[in-house]
């Protein structure tokens, strides 16, 4: 199987804190950003677990910021003036935050002691992964080898990855099966190898969004009423049809596809 290409988009991830506390006399909030081998919920195709060792080499590195909710403005302490601690044990990524004595940080401490605050994230891209194709099964199985630290945040809502209702019935009632278009590109991304069924839905996609491009069609309008975004609609299946051309090597124009990656041409 290739080498999965190094993920260079910023990632969040969240977890129900725990240990998360106060302490009145140094001023400090402690808790865990991650677990290491807990396996997470669906997110996005695929499922994932933390290693022992990933945050072992950023922590000693880089510039790591604690903040509240993710805002750069409300920054709660960082590492290279020690006021933030992290380190790994067997559990996860632990962190110790000295709090600032600012109007935020007063509020985000009473909300921790009353209960409000219950969730820490962190801000991370991958440096190295490992992915697992689960045949037979609904998601893929990702680790985390090895991240470069954002940022940790106690977070008031864990924000995790949804789908676009109205992009997924548009493109079902085009005749195009999101679910299965998003899992192969997903997997295309990750290095996997494309199989001759994942290539049949590229040029399924590819035939039906040029269709519809070439005669510069607003989607939306054409198959949702009450669609009131068809321009943000198109752009998305355009981005949708740009990325199956990657993945398959070809490029489409006037309903018909261009030369493919080996030289021969096709005929939709």
């Amino acid at each position: 199987m290739p080498t999965p290409k190094t993920n260079k988009e910023f990632e969040r991830r969240f977890i129900t804190a725990e240990e998360f506390r106060f302490d009145e006399d140094g001023n400090t909030i402690s808790g865990y950003a991650a677990r290491f081998n807990v396996w997470s919920e669906d997110l996005g195709y695929f499922r994932e677990k933390i290693k022992k060792g990933a945050f072992a080499k950023t922590i000693k590195e880089h510039d790591v910021r604690a903040l509240f909710n993710h805002d750069p403005n409300l920054i709660l302490a960082r590492t290279p003036n020690g006021t933030l601690l992290l380190e790994e044990d067997n559990k996860g990524l632990h962190y110790e935050a000295k709090l600032p004595d600012t109007t935020y940080a007063r509020d985000l401490k009473e909300s921790i002691k009353r209960g409000d605050i219950t969730q820490n994230s962190f801000g991370f891209q991958t440096v190295q992964d490992k992915w697992e194709m689960k045949e037979g099964k609904d998601l893929d199985e990702r680790t985390l080898v090895e991240v470069k630290l954002f940022d940790i945040s106690p977070v008031t809502f864990a924000a995790y990855p949804q789908t676009d209702v109205k992009v997924r019935t548009l493109l079902y009632d085009i005749g195009i099966d999101y679910d299965a278009l998003g899992l192969v590109i997903t997997r295309a991304e990750r290095g996997m190898d494309i199989t001759e069924s994942d290539k049949e839905i590229l040029h399924t996609a590819m035939s039906v969004l040029g269709t519809y491009l070439s005669n510069e069609k607003p989607l939306a309008e054409e198959h949702l009423e009450t669609v009131n975004e068809p321009r943000l609609l198109l752009t998305r299946c355009k981005r949708i049809r740009e990325e199956t051309e990657v993945f398959i090597g070809i490029g489409f124009q006037d309903g018909q596809n261009k030369k493919d990656a080996g030289g021969t041409a096709e005929t939709s």
